[in-house]
């Protein structure tokens, strides 16, 4: 899938997501655009599987850019960044990335807002 496409797809997605929830996660896209199932977001949320990575459809750099994708465009719209902290069954904070590099772990648990979330 060429760029174009996928920043429409993420795009779309986000819009939707921020449109019935009025927050939009790179966890709830990848999920809506079956990049990652919610079997495997359940594995990882019992401690079944060590991070969310290894439970994906598409590579880490396809990832990466879909969520600069989110990032832009939630620029572009004047979307709020809101961190969510993830935890699992034993209350322990959860690991996105095989890695586990903080910056990629932000990306992962940043949201994006519009301006009337939580008001």
């Amino acid at each position: 899938m060429n760029d174009k496409i996928l920043e429409e797809k993420v795009i779309g997605e986000m819009e939707r997501e921020i449109e019935e929830t009025g927050v939009a996660s790179p966890l709830e896209v990848l999920i809506n655009l079956k990049y990652l199932d919610k079997g495997k977001v359940e594995d990882w949320m019992m401690g079944r599987i060590p991070n969310l990575e290894r439970g994906m459809t598409i590579g880490r750099e396809k990832v990466l850019r879909l969520m600069a994708v989110m990032s832009k465009h939630a620029k572009k719209m004047g979307y709020k960044k809101v961190r969510k902290e993830y935890k699992g069954k034993d209350g322990k904070i959860l690991r996105f990335s095989v890695t586990g590099n903080e910056v990629i772990e932000e990306h992962y648990t940043t949201q994006f807002a519009d301006k009337y979330f939580g008001k």
